[in-house]
């Protein structure tokens, strides 16, 4: 049950604020609360005047605030006039402290006098001040002239979120349901403690079995909840309820459309209220409401008229603009048909079809049955009433809306009537085109949502068989993507040599002739490409990866295939090659259909990550991300993963932690690419070394509770249990974490996924010792051309015979790549030897590199590799079920909920933590949660990520201390091991 129904809770995220304002305090000065509305400055004051007068301080109030009655002599006063009043007689002194709440009300002279007071060393003044308001004088003063310190109060990040929602419920959230909290609220603590409240009444927010979940806010905001919004929305002038009232119905609005209706000035000044947030990407400013939840209340307060009207005015507003494509038909749509307009069955075909590929698959039903209405009424009005009931399928439509119901249905979630649904378009009218996509879309729905893979390729075959030659070619992408499903990558390679045998032009160079493609034919799609005016159609929508792509030149499916047949090279041990391959493509694939694209620029980034070049991998996630806004909830999805797999590589894991969150938080329907539960596992391994150990833990059991209610997919099975070995070392137990990791290459070996299975070995012999994996290893590199996986073979091999120069040579060589904490920890490897061999010189050459490659990155080598022994430890002794059972139980989880989670019976729980209690000296659960490990945040950054490639830092109105700079303090220092220039890594 919440373990916390009053209003204490949400200060759990403000430790760093509270301890600012507390110290200013004991110093002598005061302090000064400022920021938005509903951040919690008033409830932040009233504890710190309570802990002030628990420590014996006199504290008068004004404003309204102050602390619980009885804790400490607390006077509150109507007026500054009488509280000042009653100072003089009283004496005064710095002992006294004065509470003021929203300060910037005081009129100039209340103000003045309050800072004459302060001046004069007759009392201390802790106040707040609303960030957007003009503050008096007087209140300024007190801050200029250092009176006070100012201490920022900004919205809750995701770790703050996390930490206040624990402390009001008892036990964490799933990772999706905190980032939806936080997206709905963005951090707001009075409209995040509306809205959990009222969640926890209806039962939307509940605990299932171990953790707490929400799915959502389902229609209007409540009365509460909307009345405190609107009080945010207050003393708003015509001009600026006209533009809240548009951005509420068709948000969000390009900002010259919003100047062509007359209403640029209401954007600055709301702007710079915070009641608009301005998003620019490339070229393109949009405007937001800044709270979403604000825009659900407008609207549900909106008079009927006022609504259809301003939604028309949107839809004009949007088809004047200069873009016409398909986002734009999309939302001029769905404007008009919330106003009481049904568009042409044309214009509602193509939004539905644009909804579909956004994965908005509500939108998209809804379009969906307009379409098949409308159609209806038109047969009736038509007559013929057994001719009606011809050629429509079990979901009221023709063969194409009902090939989109069923795409839709699957989306949401709904897959046995998807397959219905899809049974019924087989065998309709409309070419083999479009019978192949029926068929990939059936496939796909029974592979990745009823999770009968086997099925599916039978289902596959089968269609193939009756399709033809004529369709069987665009099936090829499925039949590639159920291989990788299945683990069998040579056959989906296999399926791009299917294309070759198809014949046409190759991609044309600039003078127009054929080029020849990188990558050898055997390797798929190595001849054929598309031609070079050719612009292929797209599957209407669906599943990434499964659509027939386009048709030009190339042969069926290129555009769906290549990506697949690229990733499978990838995953065998040639990223290179596959890299050359999807550069042989780049440019005809910028014609390419969205979802296509979206899956070529994805699998280049992960081919470049397989590679190991983070140069090439940050250019190949910079291009998908900025492709990403234009391909849905999924384009987004991947964007945010592929940053933060380049960001851990990066060394930076807590902003990479920042963008999972927000990743998991996603339903993008099925990926063959990704899926909920390796989320999770990123996650958990991104958390584990940013050094948060328990949530580490916690999150892993998570995802691997998610792993076993999908889909089994050998391939991401493998990178989840990677992550599980990851966590594992980092908290501390280094031979549970190289058993999970020579598992992983034992399964990655036997199916071929050299660059997965090198590693594993790699993070089993840096765990632990290298001697055992290094004959392996080295087999395995031999047969694999990713430069990464050769370099930790030969770190491995180096390790293994304690080779110091071998191990500066990799280091070197991973620093080439900007690998840099690769690059760090090879080095401070080679100080090792270097000193146990008697080396000093050279060990503190070696090592004093590895500290300024850290600095470099401004990151921490992981604990293994740290100088010294770590013998400090207290969890050390724990095996690698009793360290998961002490984590879960550290977070809140009762036996039951530990044993449904890990799939073992309650005694054996009780047996766990017997154990567990035994080994670490403790007796009770509460005691768990301060003996797990937990590495220190490395200087510079606070351990609460709020975003990507920012750190929080104690927000008390000075600088963020810097990161830590080479010796010398040159930003292209050299480096002591090598002597080539720091700087020069990227």
């Amino acid at each position: 049950m919440p373990i916390d129904t009053g209003q204490q809770w949400v200060l759990a995220g403000r430790e760093s604020e509270l301890g600012a304002a507390g110290a200013a305090l004991r110093q002598g000065g005061g302090v000064l609360l400022t920021g938005g509305s509903g951040v919690g400055r008033t409830r932040l004051l009233a504890a710190v005047l309570e802990e002030a007068a628990a420590a014996g301080r006199t504290v008068v109030t004004v404003g309204g605030v102050g602390g619980r009655r009885g804790s400490g002599g607390v006077r509150a006063f109507g007026s500054v006039a009488e509280c000042l009043r009653w100072l003089r007689q009283s004496g005064g002194g710095q002992r006294m402290v004065l509470g003021c709440d929203d300060a910037h009300l005081l009129d100039e002279a209340d103000a003045h006098r309050v800072y004459r007071t302060a001046a004069a060393g007759q009392l201390a003044v802790a106040a707040t001040v609303r960030q957007d308001a003009r503050h008096p004088v007087g209140v300024d003063r007190l801050w200029v002239e250092q009176l006070v310190e100012r201490v920022e109060v900004a919205p809750f990040d995701r770790t703050a979120t996390a930490a206040v929602l624990r402390a009001r419920l008892g036990g964490r959230l799933d990772a999706g349901s905190l980032e939806r909290l936080w997206s709905a609220t963005q951090g707001n603590a009075l409209v995040l403690r509306e809205l959990v409240e009222h969640a926890l009444d209806v039962g939307s927010l509940r605990r299932e079995r171990e953790v707490w979940s929400w799915s959502g806010l389902a229609g209007d905001p409540p009365r509460r909840l909307a009345d405190v919004l609107l009080l945010w929305l207050r003393d708003l002038s015509a001009r600026e309820e006209e533009l809240v009232g548009m951005l509420a119905v068709a948000e969000p609005l390009e900002a010259d459309a919003v100047a062509r209706r007359g209403l640029a000035s209401a954007a600055e000044a709301l702007s710079r209220r915070g009641v608009v947030r301005v998003e620019q990407t490339g070229r393109r400013v949009r405007l937001r409401l800044a709270l979403p939840l604000a825009g659900r209340t407008v609207v549900s307060r909106m008079p009927a008229l006022t609504a259809r009207r301003l939604r028309l005015q949107a839809a004009e507003a949007i088809e004047d603009g200069e873009r016409t494509g398909p986002d734009e038909v999309l939302r001029t749509v769905t404007l008009r048909v919330a106003a009481g307009l049904v568009p042409e069955r044309r214009l509602l075909l193509e939004a539905a079809r644009t909804a579909v590929r956004r994965q908005e698959f509500a939108r998209a039903e809804q379009l969906c049955r307009l379409v098949t209405d409308e159609g209806r009424e038109g047969g009736e009005e038509r007559g013929g009433g057994e001719e009606r009931g011809a050629g429509r399928t079990a979901a009221g439509g023709d063969g194409e809306v009902a090939l989109l119901l069923g795409q839709v249905l699957a989306g949401q979630g709904r897959h046995e009537e998807a397959e219905e649904v899809f049974a019924s378009v087989r065998g309709r009218p409309g070419g083999a085109a479009g019978r192949a996509e029926a068929v990939a879309a059936r496939v796909a729905n029974i592979a990745f949502g009823l999770g009968r893979v086997e099925t599916a390729a039978a289902v596959l075959e089968e269609e193939r068989d009756r399709l033809g030659a004529a369709g069987a070619g665009s099936l090829l992408t499925a039949r590639a993507v159920l291989a990788v499903l299945a683990d069998r990558l040579p056959e989906a390679v296999a399926a791009g040599e299917a294309v070759v045998g198809l014949g046409g032009p190759g991609p044309a160079s600039a003078g127009g002739d054929g080029a020849v493609v990188a990558g050898e034919a055997v390797a798929g799609l190595g001849g054929p490409g598309p031609a070079p005016a050719g612009r292929g159609e797209g599957a209407a929508g669906g599943p990434a990866g499964w659509s027939g792509g386009t048709e030009a030149g190339g042969g069926a499916g290129v555009a769906g295939l290549l990506p697949v047949v690229a990733f499978a090279r990838a995953e065998l041990g040639d990223p290179g090659g596959a890299s050359a391959l999807l550069a042989s493509w780049a440019r005809q694939a910028e014609a390419w259909p969205e979802e296509a694209l979206l899956d070529f620029r994805s699998v280049a980034a992960h081919c470049a990550l397989v590679q190991g070049d983070l140069r090439a991998a940050g250019t190949a996630v910079a291009r998908l991300v900025r492709g990403a806004a234009g391909a849905g909830r999924l384009g987004q999805l991947r964007a945010w993963v592929y940053q933060a797999r380049l960001l851990r590589r990066r060394g930076r894991p807590e902003d990479a932690a920042a963008l999972l969150w927000q990743a998991g938080a996603v339903r993008a329907g099925y990926d063959w690419l990704t899926s909920p539960s390796w989320v999770l596992a990123l996650l958990a391994g991104a958390l584990a070394e940013a050094g948060r150990h328990g949530e580490a833990l916690r999150t892993l059991a998570e995802a691997r509770s998610a792993q076993r209610a999908g889909v089994r997919r050998p391939v991401l099975d493998d990178a989840i249990g990677f992550e599980r070995a990851v966590v594992l070392a980092h908290a501390g137990d280094r031979s549970g974490a190289a058993a999970q990791a020579l598992e992983v290459a034992d399964r990655a070996e036997a199916g071929g996924r050299l660059p997965a299975a090198i590693a594993a070995l790699h993070l089993a012999a840096r765990a632990t010792d290298a001697a055992p994996s290094a004959a392996r290893v080295q087999r395995l590199a031999l047969r694999c051309r990713a430069e990464e996986a050769r370099l930790q073979a030969e770190q491995v091999r180096a390790l293994a015979r304690g080779d110091a120069e071998a191990l500066v040579a990799v280091a070197g060589r991973f620093r080439s790549l900007a690998a840099l904490p690769a690059a760090a920890e090879a080095a401070e490897q080679a100080g090792r030897v270097h000193r146990a061999a008697g080396r000093r010189r050279k060990g503190r050459l070696a090592s004093a590199a590895a500290q300024e490659l850290c600095a470099r990155f401004g990151g921490a080598l992981p604990p293994w590799a740290e100088p010294g022994e770590r013998g400090t430890d207290a969890t050390a002794a724990l095996t690698t079920r009793e360290r998961e059972v002490a984590a879960l139980a550290a977070g809140g989880l009762s036996n039951r909920e530990i044993a449904d989670r890990l799939v073992v019976s309650v005694r054996t729980v009780e047996n766990h933590l017997h154990r567990v209690y035994h080994k670490l000296g403790v007796v009770q659960r509460a005691a768990l949660s301060e003996l797990l490990v937990t590495r220190p945040v490395p200087e510079g950054g606070d351990a609460g990520a709020v975003g990507a490639g920012r750190t929080a830092t104690a927000q008390t109105g000075r600088a963020a201390r810097p990161r830590p700079r080479p010796a010398g303090g040159e930003e292209r220092g050299r480096c002591a091991m090598c002597a080539q220039p720091l700087g020069s890594a990227g």
